[in-house]
């Protein structure tokens, strides 16, 4: 049977950046289904709740727990959804926690709370995703493992295969 895999893009991104295609790319073979979706656009607000609203609306129509993807702001909205609901696992690849000067409560303890397998891809050097605020929301969540691309800001660049490896390797143990 497949595993059903969402995968959401960074903010104002659609459905076919450029991550999001390699990493479907790498897992369809492996037989995960996945499906790239980018969210409704319009006026954000502290909780995202018609993000939220609208990812809990795609996930109560697979039929299955699935996998949830997040780039960057997609990351934002897969972390409250699988604070909240049950999902086989969440992958967050720079995940925005807390950019210079804006914090996000709401995020970090979006972070702190998920209950399912979690992995958090991160560059070392990503201004909107300090490393400190990450590993201090995840502190005592068990079920959350950091994987730090050395050398990297917010988009890994040319470390983006290998962050990439990184996800299909975890995955295929949870």
């Amino acid at each position: 049977m497949s595993r059903d895999v969402i995968l959401l893009p960074g903010y104002g991104g659609s459905a076919r950046q450029p991550i999001l295609l390699s990493l479907s790319a790498r897992l369809t073979p492996l037989g995960y289904a996945c499906q790239r979706h980018a969210p409704p656009r319009g006026k954000l607000t502290p909780d995202l709740l018609s993000q939220t609203a609208w990812l809990a609306g795609l996930i109560d129509g697979l039929g299955q727990r699935p996998v949830l993807i997040g780039r960057s702001f997609g990351g934002r909205i897969c972390a409250r959804v699988a604070a909240l609901r049950e999902v086989e696992a969440l992958v967050l690849l720079g995940f925005p926690i807390r950019p210079p000067g804006r914090p996000r409560p709401l995020d970090e303890a979006a972070l702190a709370q998920v209950r399912c397998p979690t992995l958090v891809v991160q560059g070392d050097r990503d201004e909107l995703g300090p490393l400190p605020v990450i590993r201090r929301s995840v502190e005592g969540n068990r079920l959350v493992a950091l994987h730090v691309v050395e050398g990297t800001g917010h988009d890994f660049g040319k470390h983006t295969a290998a962050a990439l490896d990184t996800v299909v390797s975890w995955l295929a143990h949870v």
